[in-house]
């Protein structure tokens, strides 16, 4: 290292200027401060400083880095350990090797100061687990407080929120008040009004609160009569199995507005207005074996009902189709579908085509195989159907689809593909994402896009507008054997956490996917323990 400092124009001529005659390489103050120089700011002679096998740059350098230190996402790596002991977070660790990679290190590390600010609440404990969401398993959790029906106002993404509604109750004498349980389907009605359907408590559970159909105000409201003021159902001494479908026909001449009613067991019935009458009238019962498994129901610009059936039912197997009835004479016209697999929704175009939302055939492979199908009724060599999405889309169950205009739509996408699980492992599922709303721009090169929040809706099944606003029917977990989780639903300050796995981010090994999924439970227990709101008890629905 020879040669004089640049410092030494910092320094008084006085003690520099003898440096300058000096033989260049005896010792000097020159000499002694471009040591430090070379430390602090560098000098480019091609001689590197190390320490502990490892090459520095200039202090100034690293100085000049300081304020990225502390950026989450810009800070190295080595560095994400101190930060994050800055908000008491502890990276879980197995065997001395980290559980999470350094995404998900780095990301939890970002946000969850934000996330202390909400705790206690449903927002913050929402925050916590979408947080410990992006690791390799990615559970899908999802937590069920009791919330029934979800509006999203327009957005980007769109905040979801509770519609407040009365549930059921019970009195001090131990009887029970009916209220809106588990709805399943709604349509929308004239004057703002919304109808839904309500598949109530399975009737092994043992209680008196049986599917029924609300007729509910944009602002959360049920009919009320009685004293003192109850809710009351439509055609209340009409027994409903588990009600599927509701469809409106709009009032046309002298025919007032009908709602109509489709229930599990194939029994389509009438309600006109005003809809005070105790009883439905019954148009028809669709045969068994011309119906399999109704899953939807729309009203096309002729009044005629256009019912979806799923079909294949197990040990059963048969083509999805579209059953016609005109109600009045009574006429029934199935027409099979040739194309689609999994049908879970039904919505008809102003222009007259129909929309069937489905979710295709994942095959385990954990990709999103689902998609918006067009079936034109009009054509010369009869109905044709044609795929509106590209396969790359990120449609997996579209439970329910709206206009927005002529070329936009709204799908409810459930995000858990089988829809019906199997009952041999009904929480492991060829794909389990978040339930949210999409917006679908058909234009030249057709655009999907997420419309509302993740980590709201539990299991969606139905939606309907009202001007931008979107109603959304959320009836809970699926019943599966052995487990009850509509609970959250009748008792105070319950939460049901209803936790998903997809199959293929899970390891193959027996014993590595059981230590896993252990972990991954272990990990949401102790997140949802720790964030709930303190006066609320969690119940974890899962089979793990």
């Amino acid at each position: 290292m020879n040669g004089s400092s640049g410092y030494l124009r910092y320094l008084p001529p006085v003690l520099w200027e003898e440096d300058e005659r000096a033989d260049p390489s005896a010792f000097s103050l020159g000499a002694v401060l471009r040591i430090f120089e070379k430390i602090l700011t560098g000098i480019d002679d091609d001689v590197p400083i190390a320490l502990d096998d490892r090459v520095h740059p200039p202090i100034t350098d690293e100085i000049a880095r300081l304020d990225g230190l502390c950026a989450l996402w810009k800070t190295p790596e080595r560095f994400l350990p101190w930060l994050a002991s800055w908000v008491a977070v502890e990276f879980p660790t197995l065997q001395g090797e980290q559980v999470w990679d350094e995404y998900q290190r780095r990301k939890v590390t970002a946000e969850i100061a934000g996330a202390y600010g909400r705790r206690g609440i449903r927002a913050g404990l929402d925050t916590f687990l979408g947080l410990f969401a992006v690791g390799r398993t990615r559970p899908r959790v999802a937590l069920d407080d009791g919330s029934r029906v979800l509006v999203a106002m327009p957005g980007s993404p769109a905040p979801v929120a509770a519609l407040v509604t009365r549930g059921p109750a019970r009195t001090p004498s131990g009887d029970w008040i009916e209220g809106l349980m588990r709805p399943w389907c709604v349509a929308a009605g004239a004057g703002g009004v919304f109808f839904v359907g309500d598949s109530g408590v399975p009737p092994n559970a043992g209680l008196p609160l049986r599917s029924r159909v609300w007729r509910l105000s944009s602002a959360g409201h049920l009919d009320l009569a009685g004293t003192p003021p109850t809710p009351r159902p439509l055609v209340p001494d009409t027994p409903l199995t588990s009600v599927v479908a509701v469809a409106v026909r709009p009032a046309q001449d002298a025919r007032p507005e009908t709602l109509y009613v489709l229930d599990r067991s194939r029994k389509l019935l009438a309600v006109p207005a005003p809809y005070t009458a105790a009883r439905a009238t019954e148009v028809t019962t669709l045969a068994s074996g011309l119906s399999r498994w109704p899953v939807a129901m729309d009203v096309d610009s002729g009044g005629d009902l256009l019912v979806l059936d799923r079909g294949n039912v197990p040990g059963n197997p048969s083509r999805p189709q579209i059953i016609t009835v005109h109600p009045d004479p009574v006429t029934v016209t199935p027409t099979s579908l040739r194309t689609v697999v999994e049908p879970l929704s039904l919505h008809v175009q102003p222009g007259g085509w129909l929309i069937v939302g489905d979710a295709g055939d994942p095959s385990g492979s954990g990709a999103a195989a689902g998609n918006l199908v067009r079936v034109d009724r009009g054509g010369p060599s009869g109905w044709s159907e044609t795929p509106l999405l590209p396969p790359s889309n990120p449609l997996v169950a579209p439970t329910a689809v709206t206009t927005v205009d002529e070329t936009r739509l709204h799908v409810l996408d459930a995000g858990l593909a089988p829809f019906w699980p199997s009952s041999a492992d009904p929480f492991v599922l060829d794909v389990a994402e978040p339930a949210v709303v999409h917006r679908v721009d058909l234009g030249a090169t057709p655009t999907t896009t997420q419309h509302t929040e993740s980590g709201r809706l539990v299991n969606p099944t139905g939606m309907a507008t009202d001007g931008e606003l979107l109603i959304c029917c959320d009836p809970g977990q699926n019943d599966v054997a052995r487990i009850e989780p509509f609970w959250s639903r009748l008792r105070p300050f319950e939460l049901s956490v209803v936790i998903h796995f997809t199959n293929s981010r899970l390891p193959s090994d027996p014993d590595e996917r059981r230590q896993a999924l252990d972990q991954a439970v272990g990990n949401v227990r102790a997140i949802v323990e720790q964030n709930k709101p303190a006066h609320a008890r969690a119940t974890l629905v899962t089979a793990i």
